[in-house]
């Protein structure tokens, strides 16, 4: 049977308390569910048990604490359940959170996708807009449906900053190139706006 090894001591008395077990960090207890449970370090707990003593005591404490994180701004699913593991709480009781939080509708990755494409899409390519919303968490299935269609003006307007105060040569358009790529757009892009500067050096 698994044992509790050690308790770590919070700060105060409403600190939540770190629990160990079988030398472990397992989650966090607030020092009223401590003492409610009974749990003491050497005590034998089935982990199924601890769980569900944090999914009856932390599920009003974690909702909160994803309420407030919110609330400084939009966050994609995955960045609230990094949050709320990264504090201590169990996989299982995040997962109620996220529904009850989904529920309100207070999180919406379609929605946040969206926003984040119209906020970029003007300084970025496609593939960087991806990447992005990738390492954010947002699902391939609404990655995978993102269209973004970079206007000539807008690329010219990138083109016409990096290449404010440069000689038009090889070399800078070659560094110009690989600028507007590390943005996300893709070569065929780059290539007909770089295309453009040599149109205008010939008219």
């Amino acid at each position: 049977m698994p044992k509790i090894t050690k308790i770590g001591e919070g700060r105060n008395k409403n600190s939540r308390l770190s629990i160990y077990v079988d030398e472990q960090f397992v989650c966090f207890l607030n020092s009223f569910t401590v003492y409610k449970y009974k749990l003491v370090e050497g005590q034998e707990i089935d982990l199924e048990r601890l769980k569900q003593i944090q999914m009856e005591t932390e599920k009003d404490t974690a909702f909160d604490l994803a309420i407030k994180y919110l609330s400084k701004y939009v966050k994609t699913e995955k960045e609230i359940k990094d949050y709320l593991i990264s504090k201590g709480f169990l996989s299982e009781l995040v997962e109620k959170v996220i529904d009850k939080i989904k529920s309100y509708k207070y999180i919406d990755d379609q929605q946040y996708a969206q926003n984040f494409i119209d906020n970029s899409k003007n300084r970025y390519g496609i593939n960087k807009i991806k990447m992005t919303l990738k390492q954010k968490g947002v699902s391939n299935d609404i990655i995978n449906k993102i269209e973004v269609h970079p206007s000539e003006e807008m690329l010219d307007s990138l083109v016409q900053k990096y290449m404010r105060s440069k000689e038009k040569t090889k070399e800078n358009k070659q560094k110009c190139a690989k600028f507007l790529y590390s943005r996300g757009f893709n070569w065929d892009t780059i290539s007909h706006a770089i295309g453009r500067i040599e149109e205008d050096e010939n008219d």
